[in-house]
């Protein structure tokens, strides 16, 4: 006698189409994936897709989303320590572990985030542009909780850096997936500790 298959709730549903959506993304890419592609890679029918996502593109934002939701989550955890005066290579890398241990984790889905797709014109790229500005805006945040004498447009303007930084850091590491996240993460600390040194003399 078989086991009945276990009923998902609708997140647990929407998370696992997100999944394999993201992974086809990744291996066969956007453009050629269709929703029906998606229904078939998750063992359901185009209806239950549907039924959660109006279309690709709509699949497509929303796995960016939570890739950025849960990024941003992590780094609020970097606040306090900023606030209490923790040194700043050690924010950095700490920042750097908390960025590069998801990207592990779920490559295909930063893989997502890296992709060409998400830089073309239309609402879906403007949109994609606003939530990195606010993950931006979140490592500025935790710049500003630090007791420096640099302005609030430098702290800008270095999150910036900081965040070009890992994207590109990252794009590298989906390349070389051999070298250990602990190696990253160092090329991480010491790139962007070299980029601003003049700002932290100012400290």
């Amino acid at each position: 006698m078989s086991t009945p298959r276990r009923r998902l709730t609708k997140e647990q549903r929407r998370g696992q189409l997100l999944d394999t959506a993201e992974s086809l993304f990744s291996e066969v890419g956007y453009e050629p994936t269709t929703m029906e592609d998606i229904a078939r890679a998750a063992g359901v029918t185009r209806a239950v897709v549907y039924a959660h996502f109006d279309s690709k593109e709509q699949v497509l934002r929303s796995g960016v989303e939570r890739a950025q939701a849960e990024l941003e989550a992590r780094l609020t955890d970097l606040t306090a320590p900023a606030a209490a005066g923790l040194p700043l290579p050690e924010i950095l890398e700490r920042g750097g572990d908390i960025f590069f241990s998801l990207l592990e984790n779920t490559p295909s889905r930063w893989a997502l985030m890296f992709a060409p797709a998400l830089a073309g014109p239309g609402r879906t790229a403007d949109h994609f542009t606003a939530l990195r500005r606010a993950t931006i805006m979140r490592i500025a945040d935790i710049g500003e909780h630090m007791q420096s004498s640099v302005s609030s447009e430098q702290i800008e303007a270095v999150a910036y850096m900081i965040s070009g930084v890992g994207e590109q850091l990252g794009r590298w590491w989906l390349n070389h997936p051999d070298v250990p996240r602990a190696t990253v993460v160092s090329h991480y600390r010491d790139f962007i500790l070299h980029g601003i040194a003049p700002l932290t003399e100012a400290r």
